[in-house]
């Protein structure tokens, strides 16, 4: 079992890598070739690379573990993202019409034009960056697991931590968003494939007809709020808004509406995105909750996707889904990293510390400090003090409350950076008390009062403080 599943890995990192490789010899030196592809990602490319972007470790174990803790409540509040391609195709198209009009590269650089800001940009820029690091900490995590899983301890969860962390460094640095954009085609669709292969695979062996009777009388894994009484109403609002929201303001996500070839990209967007989104959401708790009748007592959740073809599945069809997995972790981690060392090469380095770098220089400062995250997350990882749903919830929640800055320049011509200032610091403040220390969300997660917060500043930020005079950021803001 081990060693075919291996090989089977073991292939698919050199396909990844050999994709790496190619886009670095297609791939100017440019930043705009490096971290946008040149902005030629088409009706194809762009929805699968977008659709790769958001699915992770948190989605393939991640979800499954919680599947398998709290039950099927925990599909029903993934399952707005299927429909969430819409805003996000709505709002990424006129992102794309102002970043294109604008030249920009990255999400931080625009928030600076539109507001005429450079204190918005930087603190919109370390926001992203505090709540990055727990992000990129479970992909490494799910390296670890997966590899520790498949080798029956064989390959310590550090050494897989550190080798998946090691293979995304290597295509990244080499291609930049080109190589990433086109092993997310591989990855995207290896994903959804090796999704439904498990499920069919295993379905026989799991017996849900059974399994649904047994977990319906002994367990409430069948009830809204879950085995645990988890999802309460509360909690139900406050994963529903964060999950919506913070689709369209992941920094990675932010930017890949940039590099879109033209408006069909986005049409495209709308068409695939529901149908491979419901399989990847789906099918992942599907599992964890039938696992929770046919193995129940599992130490660690998150194991149980790895743990279930391992017990009913040949060594091929094992091997061929956890590839399928590694392809998860690798397409989520190389896109936040990408967007994050632009943001340093461009936003910081070039603007405050190099001005005067020539265009070479700011690809290779964004290549050295996608080495230097991607170790960040990983170290993180290897603390492994939380569960990958608990890390991700951090990221979730932090970067949703960035939306209303992010968007509300490209629909209120009276908003301020003033407004935008204190946003965040309401918002990020309020959510970092609530979540670390003693100050009370109510019923909710600490981000539905905390975006309340931030709206508020936003609005009574912009209308106390001078209107912007008109300039040509606000009239680009506003084309159809």
């Amino acid at each position: 079992m081990t060693t075919v599943a291996l090989t089977i890995i073991a292939l698919y990192v050199v396909v990844t890598i050999a994709i790496g490789w190619y886009g670095y010899v297609r791939t100017g030196h440019t930043p705009a070739e490096y971290f946008l592809a040149g902005g030629t990602l088409g009706v194809v490319v762009f929805p699968l690379t977008m659709f790769a972007t958001l699915m992770s470790a948190f989605i393939f174990l991640g979800s499954a573990g919680w599947g398998y803790e709290h039950g099927m409540g925990w599909f029903a509040l993934l399952g707005v993202e299927v429909i969430a391609g819409i805003p996000l195709a709505l709002i990424g198209l006129k992102v794309w019409r102002v970043g294109k009009r604008y030249g920009v590269i990255t999400p931080t650089e625009l928030v600076g034009r539109i507001y005429d800001s450079d204190a918005t940009k930087l603190v919109v820029l370390v926001v992203q960056f505090v709540w990055a690091v727990p992000y990129l900490a479970i992909q490494a995590m799910g390296g670890g697991i997966l590899f520790e899983t498949i080798t029956d301890g064989a390959m310590s969860f550090t050494q897989g931590a550190v080798l998946i962390s090691v293979v995304t460094a290597v295509y990244l640095t080499l291609g930049g968003l080109r190589s990433v954009a086109w092993s997310d085609v591989l990855q995207g669709l290896s994903m959804v494939v090796l999704l439904i292969a498990a499920l069919v695979w295993l379905y026989p062996s799991l017996e849900p007809t059974a399994a649904a009777q047994t977990l319906a009388t002994e367990t409430g894994h069948l009830e809204p709020a879950g085995d645990r009484g988890f999802f309460t109403p509360g909690i139900w609002l406050s994963f529903l808004l964060m999950n919506t929201m913070a689709i369209i303001a992941y920094p990675q996500m932010f930017q890949r509406f940039l590099a879109a070839e033209d408006e069909r990209a986005f049409r495209s967007l709308l068409v695939w995105w529901p149908i491979m989104v419901v399989v990847a959401v789906l099918v992942p708790v599907l599992l964890g909750v039938w696992g929770a009748a046919a193995m129940p007592g599992l130490e660690d959740p998150d194991t149980i996707v790895p743990a279930l073809l391992a017990e009913h599945a040949p060594p091929v069809v094992f091997g061929i889904v956890m590839g399928g997995a590694v392809a998860a972790m690798m397409s989520t981690a190389d896109s936040l990293v990408l967007t994050l060392s632009s943001v340093v090469s461009r936003d910081l380095y070039r603007d405050h510390v190099n001005p005067d770098a020539s265009p070479g220089r700011e690809t290779w400062v964004g290549r050295v400090t996608a080495v230097v995250l991607l170790a960040g997350g990983l170290v993180l990882a290897l603390a492994r003090q939380e569960t990958i749903i608990e890390l991700a919830v951090y990221f979730i929640q932090g970067n949703a409350l960035l939306l209303p800055v992010l968007i509300a320049p490209l629909y209120w011509r009276r908003v301020t950076a003033t407004g935008a200032l204190a946003s965040v610091a309401l918002g990020q403040g309020f959510f970092v008390a609530a979540t670390f220390g003693p100050v009370p969300a109510g019923p909710f997660m600490p981000f539905v009062p905390a975006l309340v917060l931030a709206c508020a500043g936003l609005l009574l930020g912009s209308l106390l403080s001078p209107e912007p005079e008109p300039n040509e950021t606000a009239t680009l803001s506003f084309d159809p």
